[in-house]
């Protein structure tokens, strides 16, 4: 397989496949304490889906019942998410992407914003992460996916109908930020990879790869899809802030909920588990016994 963009897909999510989710491992973990009591859940999620994505598997219905809280990286439907995007996405007035780009890259790059049907003006306007971020989800609509069937967003709306609790592990300034982090050099290549995996039409192959990992609760196949191929040294501070830094933080909010006698089920997305930086590891690392769950035929 060609080396590809992973970031605009971490960006995008994990996409679910059309196909049945067979019985077998799933991306859902069981956190115990020292002594030995079920203190919480951790589930892997993907943010960007289709109908074939629901019912969810039936042991995270079921951990999903069990618990007392619903924790999130946000609220998808918080209004302040927008607000930081749209704060944060534009550059400063009088500038245009362009002038950050080698002539070629612009160049495929309006070339493949115009094949989604965006104008090369607006495009122009924005910061390079929110540029690869809307290429990726227009990737996505296009394979068939949207958010308005992603799997947060639809705990968010049971726990809300049910009367559950939710809990935001992060604010919508934390998360925009950590988009835009890493620096030029950074954010620059992240943009390339992206353009590169939509104009080569590779994207299919790959998300191909991330569902066969995300259907068989393969989180060590994830880790490696996402980090392993991930492309060149310049990326590497970009994906320090978007994942191993926002792991550590978030490990340390679920700590203080169960600290405070909450059971909470704990879902995030699966680019977030796996690693030695990732939250089965951080959590490991504060004392917990994690076991990861199979799901029988429903």
């Amino acid at each position: 397989m060609k080396r590809m963009s992973r970031m605009g897909l971490l960006v995008a999510m994990l996409l679910a496949s059309a196909q049945v989710l067979a019985a077998g491992p799933a991306l859902l973990w069981e956190l115990r304490d020292v002594r030995g009591n079920v203190r919480a859940w951790l589930f892997g999620t993907i943010h960007v889906c289709d109908e074939a994505c629901f019912p969810l598997p039936g042991v995270v219905r079921e951990a999903f019942a069990k618990a007392d809280v619903l924790a999130l990286e946000l609220d998808p439907d918080d209004p302040q998410l927008v607000v930081q995007l749209r704060k944060a996405a534009a550059l400063p007035p009088g500038t245009r992407l362009s002038e950050r780009l080698p002539s070629e890259l612009n160049a495929r790059l309006e070339r493949v914003a115009a094949g989604f049907g965006l104008p090369a003006e607006a495009i122009q306007r924005l910061q390079p992460w929110m540029v690869a971020t809307v290429l990726s989800l227009q990737a996505a609509e296009r394979a068939g996916y949207g958010a308005s069937q992603g799997v947060d967003l639809w705990l968010a709306r049971q726990a809300r109908a049910r009367g559950q609790p939710l809990v935001a592990l992060e604010t919508a300034k934390r998360q925009v930020a950590a988009l835009g982090a890493g620096g030029d050099e950074a954010q620059l290549a992240y943009l390339a990879e992206v353009v590169d995996l939509v104009d080569s039409g590779e994207a299919s192959t790959y998300f191909g790869a991330l569902l066969q990992a995300w259907r068989e609760g393969d989180v060590a196949a994830l880790d490696r899809l996402l980090r392993e191929e991930m492309a060149g040294e310049a990326m590497r501070p970009l994906l320090e802030a978007l994942l191993d830094q926002r792991n550590r933080e978030m490990a340390v909010r679920i700590d203080k909920q169960l600290k405070a006698g909450r059971r909470p089920f704990v879902a995030v997305g699966a680019g977030h588990l796996g690693g030695p930086s990732g939250l089965l590891a951080q959590l490991a690392g504060k004392g917990y016994r994690l076991r990861q769950l199979d799901d029988g035929a429903d």
